[in-house]
């Protein structure tokens, strides 16, 4: 590639991936989406379906919770999609570097935080004086930190490095490379153990071996298995209430009744409260170890404030109790966007809501609502909907790319919406109601149930461990492949699955030697006739 494309490429690499904390949480630049893309960018769009299906596969339990920043999916997807193409759509290499470039942009993710402390900073002085407009470009800064972090090393990577791993590859023995091909299949079971971890699989484990057994014995796939899943949760609490004598799915969280009671008199109209919608789409923009979102929180109710105190005194005490420290998942975060919207407008219609009390508010909605953006959305929305799609990239079909993408993005927008708009109506009946009810863990439990059934059906699809063992006893040849399936279909992968999760459990760094052991046993297992 010439100077000129590589740097093109680049930057449209470095936009791409952008998204993912700078402008919106769009879910584009996920390998199962972005792989496709960077594939029929450069002219090669079936090994972008295979490297961006496989990849997400090997990256799907690996999900940031809370503030933790693990390897990332986004560029090990997108660039070993261009390495894979530029060795002439060899989609093993691609898979094969997934896992160190995923750990290099962990770093380059870490030391973009670092530098968001420096903005934030920056921004402190000028919400203590409400210079609201330096404010939002501090905040608008991080799209820059993001972009460069990103354009630099994706530069050089695809200028120097895609030559060398030409050479490497082209050096490989054969038994390397089909050792690589037999490696891919295994990856992906590293992403289901990594799931079964985060969802309680000690508690829950009788869903997943009821997904399992769907797909092994019924044919089911993942969808199918997904929806009975939600099927059975809501059969649960329908015969739960049943026995404490109610009729129903009643879940003690009335938003329109809540609502009903809110003040009727309201300051902010609603092209008011999609001013602070549009922006909630940066709420990470400036994300950093210091104080998280805190500066996105503040850029994004800006507009309310305004509205609110016309006073520059007043609105400067209201912007800087804003730019406290806030960390939630970006959807949910607009509940809390929502209520601070009317403790704010009460307080400013004169109603006795004292600044400690917003503030202890946020405090206390952030954890519940990560809790429910976390196990709902990340560990089971996406989840169900990327194993979907991959399976169709895997089979070359470019829609399976879209099967992901779309409903994501529709929870995206709905979501942020709806919840800053309830939270908006109901306020502080917010928190009361989400107190005296079981909402949310009947939501993270239910979530949970979905999960464990789609991963167990997940495994007989995606996680690849044939037995290539052939023996002869006189003239009948015995296939060791088939005996193991006469006992159990998919029995190895499930063993293969369940033994990871155990080392995940045991090991503080166990993702990586799961890695390290798919490898090993991929090239040996193929070296000695095994696989």
């Amino acid at each position: 590639m010439s100077m000129v494309q590589v740097l093109i490429l680049s930057a449209f690499i470095a936009i791409l991936i952008l998204e993912n904390y700078g402008y919106g949480y769009w879910m584009i630049s996920r390998p199962i989406f972005a792989g496709p893309l960077i594939g029929l960018v450069l002219g090669d769009i079936q090994t972008g379906l295979l490297v961006g299906g496989s990849v997400e596969l090997m990256y799907m339990g690996v999900i940031p919770v809370g503030g933790s920043v693990p390897p990332n999916a986004q560029i090990a997807g997108i660039l070993s999609t261009v390495f894979a193409v530029l060795n002439g759509g060899n989609a093993e290499v691609g898979i094969a570097l997934a896992l160190p470039i995923g750990l290099l942009a962990q770093l380059l993710i870490m030391f973009a935080w670092n530098l968001n402390i420096i903005l934030i900073h920056g921004a402190d002085k000028y919400v203590r004086s409400g210079d609201y407009k330096m404010v939002e470009r501090m905040q608008m800064c991080g799209l820059a930190v993001f972009f460069l972090v990103f354009f630099i090393p994706t530069f050089l990577a695809i200028r120097f490095g895609s030559e060398f791993v030409n050479q490497v590859v082209a050096s490989m023995p054969v038994v390397l490379t089909d050792g690589l091909k037999v490696a891919s299949g295994i990856l992906p079971a590293v992403g289901m153990a990594m799931l079964l971890k985060m969802m309680n699989f000690k508690k829950y484990w009788p869903f997943f071996a009821l997904g399992f057994v769907c797909s092994v014995y019924l044919g089911l796939n993942v969808l199918a298995a997904a929806i009975i899943a939600v099927a059975v949760v809501f059969a649960m609490h329908t015969m739960e209430k049943r026995q404490q004598g109610e009729d129903g799915f009643d879940s003690g969280f009335d938003l329109e009744e809540e609502e009903e009671e809110a003040p009727s008199e309201r300051i902010l109209d609603n092209k008011v409260l999609k001013k602070v919608f549009r922006r909630s789409f940066f709420s990470m923009t400036t994300i950093n170890y210091e104080r998280y979102c805190s500066l996105g929180f503040c850029y994004a109710m800006i507009p309310a404030l305004r509205a609110l105190y016309p006073k520059q005194e007043d609105f400067q005490e209201a912007i800087l109790r804003h730019n406290e420290f806030f960390n939630c998942h970006p959807y949910t975060g607009n509940a809390v966007l929502g209520v601070s919207l009317a403790l704010e407008e009460q307080r400013a219609a004169g109603k006795p809501i004292s600044p400690e009390a917003i503030s202890s508010t946020k405090a206390a909605l952030m954890g519940p609502l990560s809790s429910i953006g976390d196990s709902v959305f990340k560990a089971t929305f996406m989840t169900v909907f990327a194993a979907l799609g991959a399976a169709l990239a895997l089979e070359g079909n470019p829609a399976g790319p879209f099967l992901f993408l779309i409903p994501n993005v529709a929870l995206n927008v709905c979501s942020r919406w709806l919840f800053i708009k309830h939270g908006y109506g109901l306020g502080t009946n917010l928190v009361v109601k989400m107190k005296s009810s079981d909402l949310i863990e009947r939501f993270v439990e239910g979530a949970t149930i979905v999960g464990m059934m789609a991963v167990g059906a997940m495994i007989v699809g995606f996680v690849k461990l044939d037995v290539a063992c052939v023996w002869m006893i006189g003239e009948k040849e015995i296939i060791l492949q088939d005996i193991i399936n006469s006992l159990m279909p998919s029995i190895l992968p499930l063993l293969l699955v369940l033994s990871y999760y155990w080392i995940l459990v045991k090991q503080k760094k166990g993702m990586y030697t799961c890695m390290i052991v798919s490898f090993v046993l991929g090239i040996a297992g193929k070296a000695v006739g095994l696989f």
